[in-house]
């Protein structure tokens, strides 16, 4: 095996799954791309068209497979942008039920001072809040936190697969930096790190080391 594929070893590849269990990670495998050469992609006339960001990944995929890496970057740019807006709406959301939850708890708070003869306002006014209310949005707090976590991990296996390109290309300083961006994302966002175990967020921390060592041989 050359260097290249030792230090890939281990990244999935979506096309592997394809057909057998759903899609869990997204990081490419640029060694395991074996498509021949005559299977044309299943590329729209402009990638920004795409909206899916799986196929927009299966887009990247089909490129890599023809050599084509340029353009397999223009389309993990553009799944990238879809992820992150992604994050963005699904942040929103969790800020607006973590306001509603404030909400709820202030209009507990009074129903409690009403029964103490604290607060005049009727206990059963339309604006009172019932533990089932609160117990029906700490549920949807906590899967709006778990939607985050899947789709901030997407971002993540993106800029490894930018990562996986930029070092085809020998170009040692972009993938160093996709690298860093993933492991950024893996532990500020998604709380995931290599002291638990986690085979990718390790992989990846390998991944920015390597490149620290290419670009310092390249001086």
């Amino acid at each position: 095996k050359t260097s290249f594929e030792n230090d890939h070893e281990g990244l999935r590849h979506d096309d592997d799954k394809r057909n057998t269990t759903p899609k869990q990670n997204h990081c490419q495998d640029a060694s395991s791309i074996i498509t021949p050469l005559f299977q044309q992609p299943k590329t729209p006339l402009n990638v920004q068209d795409e909206t899916d960001i799986d196929r927009i990944l299966e887009m990247a995929s089909d490129h890599l497979s023809l050599g084509q890496n340029e353009l397999a970057l223009q389309a993990y740019r553009r799944a990238m942008k879809c992820a992150f807006a992604d994050v963005i709406s699904v942040k929103r959301q969790l800020m607006e039920v973590k306001k509603l939850q404030k909400r709820q708890q202030k209009q507990q708070q009074r129903q409690r001072d009403d029964v103490r003869g604290i607060d005049p306002s009727p206990v059963n006014s339309p604006s009172s809040t019932s533990t089932s209310d609160m117990e029906l949005t700490k549920q949807q707090e906590q899967r709006f936190e778990l939607t985050l976590l899947q789709v901030a991990s997407r971002v993540a296996d993106i800029h490894n697969n930018m990562g996986v390109v930029h070092e085809m290309n020998r170009s040692f300083q972009k993938a160093q930096a996709s690298y860093q961006d993933a492991l950024d994302v893996y532990h500020n966002t998604c709380r995931r790190f290599e002291e638990e175990g986690d085979s990718d967020v390790e992989r990846t921390n390998r991944n920015v080391a390597r490149m620290i060592s290419a670009c310092r041989s390249e001086q």
